[in-house]
């Protein structure tokens, strides 16, 4: 069996659950069994798996499994209730006991604690301090753990008990013991090769590396730039979600990055692991050649589109301000963003600012982007690193050319300036510097032949082929 590890995922997910998801694709149409795994408590998961069509039999979740056992991997779980949720309030006004009973067949109890806030006197704060997970058709409770504060990583799960767990009392001091013994649990259950995915999540690193004795394969996937800038000598050498794996390379039998031009860069620090760094894109294209594209702009205006989170490293604002500054230079131009998150307000407050509402709009989530893409004439990437670029792979197979910042490593492998689409420089400092570069690349794009762009686009990401790709996973994975 082949295991996709994540923490988890959500009805909004990020680029890391997309090439979860499309992979999962891949392996279906190379006949590779495999499953999702997700080891966070994730009260709203099988909504998320409705919204995103994944079936029972194609997730485990590490919590579920320690509520239903073995027999929860064949099918999911059986048992379906009604979503709910309860707060307890004491008598000082302050929350004590949270109960949630999800779809699943699970009953979360969540107790609460007030102390001190360590860094403001005289403010007190509530947190949960202890979590019960109960078989909401039993009645029986199944595990309990409690959390931890720690000061520099936030919130750490320990002393974790499983009840009646094949008929034995588990104690685990904190969550990578609990994840090992997790692990170890699949890796029993389905016989044969198994090969674990590493998506996301350290301690799922630190648990897998331990297991290494058991015959288990091991595949890092690198979904962004694994350095914060090799240029600059101020900034650490290892992007930290990746400097456990890339500090203990020895015990991985394959590193997955997403373009040719990263993995040159890997073998920088590693030449002598030239057969265990891979380059598999982690996005691709239809085998089916889509219809041609046909030129919008409608009423002359040039049509804009950003499809992302919203998110302080996607600089999504400085989209908005170099859209606002070709508008402002009497271009007929608009934007359209797509997505949800945490900068919205920041985004929100940016249009304002520049009176921009007119042509500028945030248009939520979708879960149909490819339905999207065909609607604009240019997609507009803010980011300042991405290791591959999902979105700039829809989007130039939907024949849109790209403005973007030429970033490591998407951007620069999948964009030639002038051909498919325009980079710009880009200050990691210099806000001002960035839009102004941006704005003048989109400037080059709207002189330029736009006929030659769009056919250029798709023409451009014919060797990411969907079957291509599902070979070359077929081979990585026979060959372990």
């Amino acid at each position: 069996m082949n295991f996709f590890i994540n923490r988890a995922m959500g009805i909004g997910n990020s680029g890391v659950e997309h090439a979860q998801f499309y992979r999962g694709k891949l392996f279906d149409k190379a006949g590779l069994p495999y499953r999702y795994v997700f080891v966070e408590l994730v009260r709203e998961l099988h909504e998320a798996m409705d919204a995103w069509n994944l079936s029972n039999d194609q997730v485990i979740n590490m919590w579920e499994y320690f509520v239903y056992g073995d027999e929860y991997l064949d099918h999911g779980p059986l048992y379906k209730q009604a979503v709910s949720s309860e707060m307890v309030i004491d008598g000082t006004n302050t929350n004590r006991m949270f109960t949630t009973q999800t779809s699943s067949g699970l009953t979360i109890i969540e107790h609460m604690v007030k102390f001190p806030d360590p860094k403001k006197t005289n403010m007190l704060l509530v947190s949960t301090s202890r979590v019960e997970i109960f078989n909401a058709e039993t009645g029986k409770r199944m595990i309990m753990f409690e959390y931890d504060n720690e000061p520099h990583r936030e919130y750490l799960i320990k002393n974790v008990h499983l009840f009646d767990f094949k008929g034995k009392h588990l104690y685990f001091e904190n969550e990578v013991a609990l994840q090992k013994f997790f692990f170890e649990q699949l890796n029993a259950f389905y016989e044969g090769k198994n090969t674990f995915i590493i998506d996301r999540g350290e301690e799922s690193e630190v648990a897998l590396y331990k297991m290494c004795d058991l015959g288990t394969k091991i595949v890092e996937l690198v979904h962004a730039d694994h350095l914060s800038d090799r240029d600059d000598p101020k900034h650490p050498l290892w992007n930290n979600y990746y400097e456990y794996m890339l500090m203990n390379m020895d015990k991985v039998d394959r590193v997955i990055v997403a373009t040719k031009l990263q993995r040159d860069d890997l073998l920088v620090d590693f030449p002598a692991d030239t057969d265990k760094i891979v380059a598999i894109p982690v996005g691709g294209i239809r085998d089916k050649k889509p219809k041609a594209k046909i030129q919008k702009k409608k009423n002359g205006i040039f049509k804009f589109v950003s499809v992302s989170r919203l998110a302080e490293e996607k600089h999504i604002d400085l989209c908005v301000r170099a859209i606002a500054k070709l508008h402002d230079a009497g271009h007929k131009v608009s934007l359209d963003i797509y997505g949800q998150g945490e900068t919205k307000k920041k985004i929100e407050d940016v249009i304002a600012e520049l009176s921009a509402d007119s042509y500028i709009k945030l248009k939520g989530h979708s879960n149909h982007v490819d339905e999207v893409y065909p609607q604009y004439d240019a997609f507009i990437s803010g980011s300042f690193s991405e290791g591959f670029g999902l979105t700039y792979i829809e989007a130039l197979s939907a024949s849109l050319p790209i403005l973007s910042f030429n970033a490591r490593f998407g951007a620069l492998e999948l964009i030639q300036d002038g051909e498919n689409g325009f980079l710009a420089k880009f200050k990691r400092d210099d806000d001002n510097y960035s839009v102004d570069e941006l704005a003048a690349a989109g400037e080059r794009m709207l002189a330029t032949n736009y006929t030659s762009l769009v056919r250029n686009a798709r023409r451009s990401v014919s060797e990411y082929k969907d079957s291509v790709l599902a070979k070359k996973w077929g081979a990585l994975i026979d060959e372990l």
